[in-house]
C-alpha cells in the first residue's frame, strides 16, 4: 500500500487551470471536474519519491502497478482513472509540460491505450468481437 502524497496532488492543483483550459476546448464527453476528481485520487496514492520526482514524468511500472491494483479492486474506477490519465497524458505532450523521456511517454501511452481498447478476441464460434471501453481521441 503507497503511502499517501499531497506533494503530488499539489502538483496536479498547480497544473488544473492550464489543463481545465486545454480539456475544454476539445471534444471529451466526460465533465472535466470528473476527470480532475479521478486524477487526484490516483495520484493521492501514486508514489512520490523526493523532490526530483514529478507527475509530469510519470513511471511507466508504477502506472501499471497502480492502475492494476485499482481495476483489480474496482472495475470502474479503474477505467475512469484510465481515461482520466489518458487525457492528462496526452495535455502534458499537448503542452509541452512532459518531463520524461519520449521512450516512458510511449510506455505510458501504450499501457492506458492497451487497458482502454481491448483486443479484438475469438468467441467459442470462431466469431470475432472487439470491446472498447472508451478512448480518449487519438493524436
Amino acid at each position: 500500500m503507497a503511502v499517501p502524497s499531497s506533494g503530488n496532488v499539489h502538483e496536479l492543483e498547480t497544473l488544473a487551470p492550464a489543463f481545465i483550459c486545454w480539456y475544454v476546448q476539445r471534444p471529451f464527453s466526460t465533465d472535466v471536474e470528473e476527470v480532475l476528481a479521478s486524477l487526484k485520487l490516483f495520484f493521492r496514492f501514486y508514489p512520490e519519491i523526493g523532490e526530483n520526482r514529478s507527475i509530469t514524468a510519470l513511471d511507466p511500472a508504477e502506472v501499471a502497478a497502480r492502475l492494476a491494483s485499482l481495476i483489480i479492486h474496482t472495475v470502474y474506477e479503474g477505467i475512469v482513472a484510465t481515461y482520466s490519465l489518458t487525457t492528462f497524458l496526452r495535455f502534458l505532450h499537448d503542452s509541452g509540460r512532459w518531463s520524461g523521456n519520449p521512450e516512458s511517454y510511449r510506455a505510458v501511452n501504450s499501457i492506458l491505450t492497451g487497458i482502454l481498447c481491448l483486443d479484438t478476441c475469438s468467441t467459442p464460434g470462431g466469431a470475432e468481437t472487439a470491446t472498447v471501453v472508451t478512448a480518449a481521441p487519438a493524436d
